[in-house]
């Protein structure tokens, strides 16, 4: 009996270490760990094609500004060639009296051109389509000086026109004679509404920008002035890498990525510019599926799992749990209904119900056994009771045919301890249980017999029980019965030799898995050295031993004695390690 709380205690911690992962959870981890190569590669192929979309829009995004370029290109082009065949003129290359009129008729017919102008070797306009042009200082401008060193046709930024008063571009042509040495220049204006003419009547993607701007990041035309100045207005440290993409905000926080194009000369530009929203929405998409889809490959893979060991396994695994509850609790006739279940799980039904058929066939046979040995054990506790009677009328017949009353009352004491032994089997042979013992019944069995035997009703003597209810073994049954009997028996002789008095028989638990029978007497008592010279003493003590317990007597005189014995109950102390 005290095996089993054992190990129940021993599966109990099996069960709370934790010593397995559940069959879900092992199952989630080694497909996670299987799909995981599959999950980098696709992660490390969403990097590699992040890569390549973000070299393709670059490539794109240079190409959208090469392309923007083309008109404003051509028309500085056409510019230029108007210059090189002026220059040709002699009026004009010599800057002589019909230098004015000859440009004039140039310009005629040009709409994006608004004046043409000859300047001298020392920077001041001989003559020009505009007169009031005539005699200004080209030195002022920037674009003069590279002009004298350059044998190519030069662009300025945007200026304001000495004649016009507006935004114009200058172009400028320098002239070199015969040998070579500058003898001025021949010098267009360019109206900058024509560039925002030109930027304007092009098709260009959703919220696209076209701009138009110079080194200083001034905006000459753009689709959006407003945006393309935010954008664009600290461009000019970053032109010289014009193959580069280069990002901006503009005031509302929207990031926007661009590249530049330079025009005849590097002092015009050509931005073109997209949201990063628009320009990256495929790559977001492309690099979001490579890496979302493992994610979502692995989750799938989960709920697939989750769903399946659900459905296929720990449900009928749970089903098989209750079966199994079910057999321990004793109901082997149930059997298990696995009409859906995998095949594996018929076979295990099957072999818990043949498990059941086995121990219920063990079952049947051990009560079998058990009864019949119930039965001979109960008939061995009759016989013994009945040859314990028989020898207690012998004795009666022996004591009958005595005079001397010393061995009459040594019979008797003998009668009254075979008579608890009696006792004791005729209540082992009426109890289900022929291994224990109630010992409420049996010592008040016992206070009864004893007070009948020994005249207590007619010596005025009353007898009182206060007894608990406890069951032990029949081996130690017998040792308290017999102390109990030799402690009412030197109680009935010796406390009240005229009668009249009390006896008191009290058995109470006493701690610690402890039990305490007390009997005590209010009669003359007696002194220690007189209790232990009589034989009942002796026997008191020698029934604690054999109860495992320990024996006290306290007698005053004139104040009663009291009998104790200390034993510890059997049950009680296995309960309390089962406990612990």
């Amino acid at each position: 009996m005290a095996g089993r709380p054992a190990a129940r205690g021993t599966r109990e911690q099996h069960k709370a270490d934790g010593a397995g992962w559940p069959l879900r959870l092992r199952l989630l981890v080694t497909v996670s760990i299987a799909l995981l190569p599959i999950a980098i590669a696709s992660v490390l192929q969403g990097i590699d094609r992040a890569h390549r979309d973000m070299a393709d829009v670059r490539e794109r995004l240079v190409q959208s500004a090469h392309a923007a370029s083309t008109g404003e290109e051509n028309m500085l082009a056409s510019g230029e060639q108007i210059l090189r065949a002026l220059a040709n003129m002699p009026d004009v290359r010599d800057a002589s009296a019909g230098c004015n009129r000859a440009l004039n008729d140039a310009l005629r017919g040009l709409s994006f051109i608004v004046n043409l102008s000859r300047v001298g070797p020392e920077g001041r306009v001989i003559c020009s389509a505009n007169p009031k042009a005539v005699g200004f200082d080209m030195t002022t401008r920037e674009v003069w000086s590279r002009a004298k060193k350059s044998k190519r046709f030069e662009v300025s930024e945007q200026v304001i026109s000495y004649a016009l008063k507006r935004p114009v571009i200058l172009g400028i042509l320098p002239l070199k004679n015969a040998r070579g040495e500058f003898f001025g220049t021949l010098t267009m204006a360019l109206d900058v509404r024509w560039l925002d003419y030109i930027v304007r009547s092009r098709a260009l993607p959703q919220d696209a920008i076209v701009a138009i701007f110079d080194r200083e990041g001034t905006v000459i035309a753009s689709t959006n002035k407003t945006v393309a100045r935010q954008i664009f207005a600290k461009v000019e440290k970053k032109l010289d890498d014009q193959q580069e993409l280069q990002s901006a905000q503009d005031e509302k926080g929207t990031s926007w990525s661009y590249a530049t194009s330079a025009l005849l000369g590097q002092s015009i530009f050509v931005g073109f510019a997209m949201p990063d929203s628009n320009l990256f929405a495929p790559t977001y998409l492309h690099v979001g599926t490579d890496f979302l889809m493992p994610i979502l490959m692995i989750a799938l893979a989960w709920a697939a799992i989750w769903v399946a060991t659900d459905r296929q396994v720990t449900r009928w695994i749970d089903y098989l749990r209750r079966i199994a509850l079910a057999y321990r609790s004793g109901h082997y006739s149930i059997r298990p209904a696995l009409e859906n279940a995998p095949a594996e799980f018929h076979m295990l039904g099957d072999s818990l119900a043949n498990m059941a058929d086995a121990i219920q066939d063990r079952d049947k046979r051990l009560r079998e056994a058990l009864a019949q040995k119930s039965l001979l054990i109960r008939e061995i506790h009759h016989r013994v009771k009945n040859n314990l009677q028989i020898v207690v009328s012998l004795l009666n017949i022996q004591a009958r045919e005595l005079k001397d009353p010393a061995a009459e009352d040594a019979l008797r004491q003998a009668r009254m301890r075979i008579n608890a032994l009696a006792l004791v089997h005729r209540i082992l042979h009426d109890v289900e249980d022929q291994t224990v013992v109630d010992l409420k019944p049996l010592l008040e069995d016992l206070a009864a017999q004893t007070h009948e035997g020994l005249g207590g009703d007619r010596r005025d003597i009353q007898i009182t029980n206060d007894i608990c209810s406890r069951t032990v073994p029949g081996d130690l049954a017998v040792a308290v019965a017999l102390f109990a009997v030799e402690a009412l028996t030197n109680a009935y002789k010796h406390a009240f030799p005229e009668g009249g008095g009390s006896i008191h028989v009290n058995l109470t638990g006493a701690g610690d898995g402890d039990l305490e029978l007390r009997v005590e007497d209010n009669g003359i008592g007696f002194s220690p050295e007189h209790v232990r010279s009589r034989i009942g003493a002796q026997l008191i003590n020698t029934f604690g031993q054999q109860a495992g317990g320990n024996v006290s007597v306290i007698s005053k005189a004139g104040q009663g004695t009291a009998v104790s014995l200390r034993f510890p109950d059997p049950f009680a102390q296995n309960d309390r390690l089962a406990a612990q």
